[in-house]
């Protein structure tokens, strides 16, 4: 990896960090930081892969980002505005709704820049469900894992 630019701190955000597609990205994102040189940070309720984190040289911040309820959502933005504020946060990236947008909320607040990766095909069914799933489309850049995926954003949340 190309070295990032001095000071760089990137911090993830997802529920938990047990097996799966997007909790071993994660990982594999904050190996790639620290070989960058930069600062990793991940943000997760904890789980098995908190060691594989910090094996890598990353730094686990517990925090109760596993619940979808309203309010919890709502105080994770300020404990994540913190958290930015404290370790001078460069960049936040977002892999699962529910945190994803106490993320977006905490980056605006503080004027950081907001990634997401869109991992799946979101239901659709309930009423609410499509602004719910929109979080993942709001980021400043949005990854998305595949060109499958990539087309389901096109479609689903054209850019304004």
């Amino acid at each position: 990896m190309s070295p990032l630019p001095p000071g760089t701190v990137v911090l993830q955000v997802l529920p938990r960090l047990e097996s799966g597609g997007v909790e071993r990205g994660t990982v594999e994102i904050a190996q790639a930081v620290v070989a960058g040189g930069g600062t990793a940070l991940v943000a997760s309720q904890g789980g098995r892969l908190v060691a594989a984190v910090e094996r890598a040289g990353g730094r686990h911040i517990r925090m109760p980002l596993a619940t979808k309820n309203p309010l919890a959502i709502w105080r994770n933005t300020g404990r994540l505005a913190a958290l930015i504020r404290d370790q001078h946060v460069s960049i936040i990236h977002a892999r699962s709704r529910a945190p994803a947008w106490s993320a977006l909320w905490a980056a605006r607040r503080c004027g950081t820049p907001f990634v997401t990766t869109y991992h799946g095909v979101y239901n659709e069914g309930a009423p609410g469900k499509r602004r719910y799933n929109s979080v993942m489309a709001r980021g400043d850049r949005v990854i998305a894992i595949s060109r499958h995926i990539a087309a389901v954003i096109a479609a689903r949340h054209p850019a304004g």
